[in-house]
């Protein structure tokens, strides 16, 4: 009961009924292709958060405190629940075991009960009053994966605007001891081009600062399990799927040859649930990506079926795909982005709505997310 409570009366993409990771990245990837297609430069700031859970400050361990922190009483929390939350937070020990000495018990003084369904909507509940700017800037918040970005037509007027953002980000992190790694934080410059660039910024600009220490350039960055590139080719990203899938076909690898004496059905069913889940994560925020790379991803799917099944090399793709009942990749990334808009179109949150509240142009030099929908389906047989 308190878990439904305290999501219901959280705004952003979090852990959730109906919230989950690629929602987050799909808003962040379409209001970037949105700026493409209006001929504006995207700056975004991803922040690496060290040991999220473990920083969740008790605020001196008293009722009123932790109450006011997580924000229980706003968010219409009844108050024995409310005492639940507290004793479940508070009074907390540990000790240290090295072979047969005990060290004497220590209070933990922050940190929320890590393994709790619980514990990622209170971390929400706790960095919920975080600062969202008024300049412009956008807040991309789950849990711990914080960015801000800023769409506009002038880069030189994005930077300032951008970083006068970061510096009350900071100022947030500071008072509730939350800590940043800038080093491995992440600033992208998100502009449309055909071309992959060796620069990562056009011009010559200073760089973000987090207490006095400056974020990098990059040229991409993983965000949610998705590697983001500053074309939104999603190459870089496709290519680290094929990596993580054959890495995981060579060690399922005696299972699925020919001789094994597992069934067809089982080593479909071990495909389903060790492969397909890492091949198809969070599909509709790269399903409008170039088809040539996408491509790839189906090559390896056909090399699975065609190895499960011991197959001579007369016998089509497609004629696999329909006895082994797999659909093809394309398919399912169609199947799934539709699915997925038409979720975004009634979900509950504004902020996931208007990310996907248009129709897709006949022709548009960036394809959008959502005209993977209306894609033909790419046979499996090429």
């Amino acid at each position: 009961m308190s878990r439904d409570q305290l999501s219901e009366g959280l705004p952003c993409l979090d852990f959730g009924p109906n919230h989950s990771c690629p929602q987050q990245a799909l808003r962040l990837v379409e209001n970037i292709s949105e700026g493409f297609k209006r001929k504006r430069e995207t700056v975004a700031v991803f922040f690496d958060v060290a040991k999220a859970f473990d920083k969740v400050w008790h605020a001196g361990q008293t009722l009123s405190n932790v109450c006011s922190k997580l924000q229980l009483h706003q968010l219409k929390i009844p108050d024995h629940l409310v005492f639940i939350i507290q004793h479940y937070l508070t009074g907390r020990q540990f000790s240290f075991r090295h072979e047969k000495s005990v060290s004497a018990k220590r209070p933990i003084r922050a940190g929320v009960p890590q393994g709790s369904t619980l514990s990622p909507l209170l971390y929400s509940a706790y960095t919920n009053d975080i600062p969202r700017p008024q300049t412009g800037v956008q807040l991309a918040l789950f849990v711990d994966d914080t960015a801000l970005y800023l769409s506009g037509s002038n880069f030189r007027i994005i930077i300032p605007r951008l970083q006068k953002a970061i510096d009350e980000l900071t100022r947030w992190f500071q008072t509730w001891k939350i800590e940043v790694h800038p080093e491995k934080s992440a600033a992208i410059f998100f502009n449309y081009s055909s071309i992959k660039r060796k620069e990562v910024v056009p011009y010559k600009s200073r760089t973000f600062r987090v207490n006095n220490s400056p974020i990098p350039w990059n040229h991409k960055y993983k965000y949610l399990g998705i590697t983001l590139d500053k074309h939104l080719h999603f190459k870089d990203h496709i290519k680290r799927v094929r990596q993580n899938v054959q890495l995981y076909l060579s060690r399922l690898n005696g299972m699925i040859v020919k001789k094994s004496k597992m069934s067809l059905r089982n080593k479909c069913t071990l495909y389903k649930v060790c492969i397909w889940p890492v091949m198809t994560y969070a599909v509709p925020v790269f399903a409008h990506a170039d088809p040539k790379a996408l491509h790839q991803l189906q090559i390896l799917q056909n090399n699975f079926c065609r190895r499960v099944s011991g197959a001579p090399w007369y016998v089509r793709n497609d004629t696999l795909h329909r006895d082994l009942e797999l659909p093809t990749i394309s398919k399912y990334m169609k199947d799934m982005s539709k699915k997925f808009f038409d979720t975004a179109a009634n979900h509950p949150n504004p902020l996931l709505q208007s990310a996907g509240s248009y129709e897709p142009p006949s022709t548009s030099f960036h394809p959008k997310a959502k005209e993977c929908s209306f894609r033909r389906t790419r046979r499996a047989h090429r």
